[in-house]
């Protein structure tokens, strides 16, 4: 297969692959057959077996059209619930492998916590982990620009940005609620 092939076109070819076992034909014979080597027929059945039809219904022609192989690959080990909406997310967003397996790994962390927490608040937001977090922006927000940056281009990156994001929600949510400004104790006791 060329280099251009998208996940849909392997996609098919493993349907074929898996067509031809289905009949009795070896996977040996099968990769002779399509010209391409055993190892990567094995890879293109297993991940048509992963990707069903009606998964690629639901992605969509156009969205796998957008997608290669590796694409597939990432996320073929992700929760089966998880598949269709990050393959349907990097074809729109049109996201690298990189991208996709970072937010694939979010999302893995996500339900990590969900299904961890039974105290949600206190267990995943509670005073040690707000201080940490307090403490650690604090630090960036002090850096000299160049070593800010080097972070924030590096593997914390995603996870400040995200903070910075959930921070401005948090608040904009606070604000809403009943249109005012919900007033808290400092550390030092004082009103905020």
């Amino acid at each position: 297969m060329t280099a251009t092939a998208t996940a849909e076109d392997h996609l098919a070819t493993g349907d074929s692959i898996n067509e031809q076992l289905s009949a009795g034909i070896s996977l040996d014979a099968a990769a002779t057959h399509l010209g391409i080597t055993p190892k990567w027929a094995t890879k293109l059945a297993w991940l048509s077996r992963t990707f069903k039809v009606a998964d690629r219904e639901k992605i969509g022609a156009e969205n796998l059209a957008r997608l290669r192989i590796t694409h597939l690959e990432a996320i073929a080990g992700q929760q089966e619930h998880l598949r269709v909406p990050l393959l349907i997310t990097a074809a729109e967003e049109r996201l690298s492998v990189r991208n996709l397996r970072q937010r694939a790994a979010g999302l893995r962390s996500s339900c990590r916590l969900a299904d961890e927490a039974t105290d949600t608040v206190e267990r995943s937001g509670g005073p040690d982990a707000m201080r940490s977090t307090e403490r650690a922006l604090t630090r960036y927000a002090r850096m000299p620009k160049d070593q800010l940056l080097r972070i924030y281009t590096g593997k914390s990156g995603p996870y400040i940005a995200g903070v910075i994001r959930a921070a401005h929600q948090l608040e904009a949510r606070i604000t809403q609620e009943d249109g005012e400004i919900l007033s808290v104790p400092s550390i030092d006791g004082n009103l905020i």
